[in-house]
């Protein structure tokens, strides 16, 4: 999996591409705790790119959105589900938990209110 991080404005995209799974969970943790370093505290998850996440995958994106809103009093939106992504979002609640949008752009917009 690959990871980077753009700015629009005071919003920092991560582009993930590839799997989220327990080979690769741990690279995400690492780029998003290095984003809450930096002070970045208005996150957007563009996952347009990512083919398919697991278990693990799941409990990387869950823990730094509670990290993120909760600790960091941040906020967060998802885009790019795939039509596998977007089931495993509604049939494990996130998308009532986390704003899921159809891309990045609109995502950025969102968490910037």
């Amino acid at each position: 999996m690959q990871c980077t991080a753009q700015l629009d404005g005071p919003v920092v995209i991560l582009h993930l591409q590839g799997k989220l799974d327990a080979s690769s969970v741990a690279d995400f943790r690492e780029e998003a705790q290095r984003q809450l370093r930096a002070g970045h505290t208005r996150v957007v998850l563009d996952l347009a790119q990512v083919e398919h996440v697991d278990g693990q995958g799941l409990a990387g994106l869950v823990a730094f959105y509670r990290r993120l809103t909760v600790e960091h009093k941040g906020r967060m939106a998802v885009a790019g589900l795939n039509p596998e992504l977007r089931v495993l979002f509604d049939r494990t609640a996130l998308t009532r938990v986390m704003p899921v949008v159809y891309e990045w752009q609109e995502a950025s917009r969102e968490v910037r209110s």
